[in-house]
């Protein structure tokens, strides 16, 4: 699917001003700034250990910066509060936690929670389904998926919450090449920074690139 949904209407900008990530002690990231405009996808690259995904994790308020500034829509993550502000701007793992029982299970407890119950809620399943995901994999406990399989459940569990800009790291590496062109074209109209070691992925999605 890439219908563009009615809610991308309320986001505006996501800034990033002079930031830097420090990582175990050392200064990994210095002086980055960068602004995402309603459906660009800012596709990062650069060489394994370089940061690229500490610079999600960061961007989503998972991990602290030593100097800058983040802004949504003009507002700073205080401003927001830490949970809208994970709600509205979501990192996707590459490699999805292990969960101790379903992703139905791990869909209703993250629809339950108090940041998420006014959010729009999507058609996790009917992603799925379009990414070639069996409807009874949703009852199939975690530790039994493959690879693929969890990565796919994660990114329409994401997705289905209907964020204002999408995390991705290294979203499809498990994917095969079907797969990967449903959930590119899914993801085609989502506002995005995503990581990728695939060259011609980057060429496909970006609208601009971020070398680190």
């Amino acid at each position: 699917r890439s219908t563009l949904f009615p809610y991308t209407t309320l986001f505006r900008s996501l800034r990033a001003e002079g930031l830097a990530i420090n990582v175990g002690g050392r200064r990994l990231l210095s002086d980055l700034s960068l602004t995402l405009a309603p459906t660009d996808h800012l596709v990062v690259v650069g060489p394994s250990g370089v940061g690229k995904s500490s610079l999600l994790r960061v961007l989503a308020t998972l991990d602290p910066f030593a100097a800058g500034e983040l802004r949504l829509n003009g507002r700073t993550p205080a401003e927001h509060g830490i949970p809208q502000w994970r709600r509205q701007v979501t990192y996707v793992a590459s490699t999805p936690p292990p969960l101790p029982s379903t992703a139905r299970d791990w869909l209703t407890a993250i629809a339950a929670l108090s940041a998420q119950r006014s959010a729009p809620v999507g058609d996790a399943f009917a992603l799925a389904s379009d990414w070639g995901v069996a409807p009874e994999l949703w009852d199939q406990p975690w530790s039994r998926l493959s690879g693929g399989e969890r990565q796919r459940l994660a990114l329409a569990v994401a997705v289905s919450r209907r964020p204002l800009v999408l995390l991705l790291d290294e979203p499809t590496a498990n994917l095969d090449p079907v797969s990967v062109e449903r959930v590119e074209a899914t993801l085609s109209q989502r506002t995005c920074v995503w990581v990728t070691h695939d060259p011609r992925q980057a060429d496909r999605v970006a609208s601009r690139h971020l070398e680190l």
